[in-house]
């Protein structure tokens, strides 16, 4: 009778489960094929909801904004071509995988060409954390990609769509990627461009991927019927090709979590060992690369004899790290206040030499200003009554290209003057002025 009840408890359970994860219960194939199909091509509306999302999204990337990328993901028609992709590839419609490949590789042209244009005209060139983010990909992308692009076919198949689809294009990040490698391309960053180019075909790859896995198990109908040879060639090539994009990422993978563990191993060692009464560190760089790894530490204080040093590199190996990767800059007390003093006091000595420089020229505005209106006084008493007509004269200094003044003279007259006046009163002021006729002018009073 006990056994009786287990059994009736487990196929229960089984039932529960198989109703619960039944995909086929509420699905409606015509409708997602007809759906998928539609958003493959790319027509001038989506061409240019590309590109507008392109540019939102190298804005975003480019000063940094977290919710203008997200935005610009969730305009973007990116991932129509991929999951016709996947689509194609399950139910054996070929024409559909040719026409899915041909708009996908024009929306990538068009979106790299799009991000690099605005990148070259940018004025802001510094890197920033969102666009550094979607230059090492890692295995851990390769299960984004799978898992968001299963949840969006399992959401677009079914009768009512849900609000699956943009939490999908948010988490795969199709967009951002493109974007960062027109960044590259634009400031000649290789690694930029083959890092996020590379992050964009894992995501697509594994996308496609999840939508012809889905495809298949919830039995979509074939549109051709394959034979069985040209069905495995087909199945080597998605596993070959699989195979090609996760490598790369396992091993970037592998090199992110060592890079990770040493990071934290040298700041334990900084922390715990590198602790002083009359000697402190200053700063601290740790560089994980392809190559050998380097702690750099630098201590302000009583300099540490060689005894202590050597301790230091010992203790380095309770912590998993080789001694050799250690380097100690040391500085006395005395010797950075030196040289702080030095840096302070040469800053404060070219300061004040702007400070002459700008006073003697202000001296010599005022010294030439004054000339200039004594000047103006003295002319004025002599020209006017050899001149009738003259009403005034004004000398005055301007400052010319550099840092010489030059003298210039205004000629006030009551009336128009004849040429014959005109020169007789330039060749006087050439004699009482030194300045030639270009830098006198004549004007009448009104």
């Amino acid at each position: 009778m006990k056994h009786q009840e287990v059994f009736n408890k487990i196929n229960s359970i089984y039932l529960l489960l198989k109703r619960l994860l039944n995909l086929r219960a509420d699905m409606d194939e015509e409708g997602t094929i007809a759906a998928i199909r539609e958003n493959v091509n790319f027509r001038s509306a989506n061409a240019w909801t590309l590109v507008f999302a392109i540019f939102v999204a190298s804005i975003g990337l480019n000063t940094n904004s977290a919710a203008v990328i997200i935005g610009a993901m969730l305009i973007s028609p990116l991932m129509g071509p991929i999951v016709g992709a996947g689509l194609a590839l399950g139910i054996n419609d070929f024409d559909l995988l040719r026409r899915s490949f041909q708009n996908l590789l024009i929306a990538v042209c068009l979106s790299i060409f799009a991000s690099t244009c605005y990148f070259l005209i940018s004025p802001l060139s510094e890197v920033q954390s969102e666009l550094l983010a979607r230059t090492q990909p890692t295995f851990y992308d390769v299960l984004i990609a799978l898992f968001g692009g299963a949840a969006g076919i399992v959401a677009v198949s079914r009768r009512e769509k849900g609000n699956a689809i943009p939490g999908v294009a948010i988490a795969t990040a199709l967009m951002p990627p493109l974007c960062t490698a027109g960044f590259g391309l634009a400031r000649l960053e290789i690694k930029f461009f083959a890092g996020a180019l590379y992050l964009f075909v894992i995501n697509s790859v594994f996308i496609c991927l999840s939508t012809y896995a889905f495809v298949r198990y919830m039995k979509f109908r074939a549109v051709s019927v394959t034979d069985a040879v040209v069905q495995k060639r087909l199945n080597q090539w998605i596993l070959t090709t699989v195979a090609v994009v996760v490598l790369p990422s396992l091993v970037l993978a592998w090199h992110l979590q060592r890079e990770t563990l040493f990071r934290s191993r040298a700041n334990a060692f900084i922390n715990k060992e590198m602790r002083y009464d009359r000697s402190f560190v200053v700063n601290r760089e740790i560089l994980f690369g392809w190559g050998e790894p380097k702690i750099t530490v630098s201590l302000i204080g009583e300099s540490l004899d060689q005894a202590s040093l050597d301790l230091l590199k010992e203790k380095m190996r309770l912590y998993s790290l080789e001694p050799q990767a250690l380097e100690v800059r040391q500085a006395s007390l005395e010797e950075s206040l030196e040289k702080r003093m030095n840096e302070r006091m040469k800053t404060e000595s070219n300061q004040l030499r702007e400070y002459q420089l700008k006073l003697s020229q202000r001296d010599m505005e005022l010294s030439n200003y004054a000339i200039a209106e004594e000047l103006t006084g003295k002319i004025s008493k002599e020209l006017v009554p050899l001149f009738n007509s003259v009403n005034q004269v004004v000398v005055w200094a301007r400052r010319g290209s550099g840092v010489e003044f030059e003298t210039r003279v205004l000629v006030h007259w009551k009336s128009s003057p004849t040429k014959s006046d005109r020169e007789k009163v330039s060749k006087f002021l050439e004699q009482r002025v030194p300045i030639n006729s270009d830098f006198i002018a004549h004007v009448r009073n009104i």
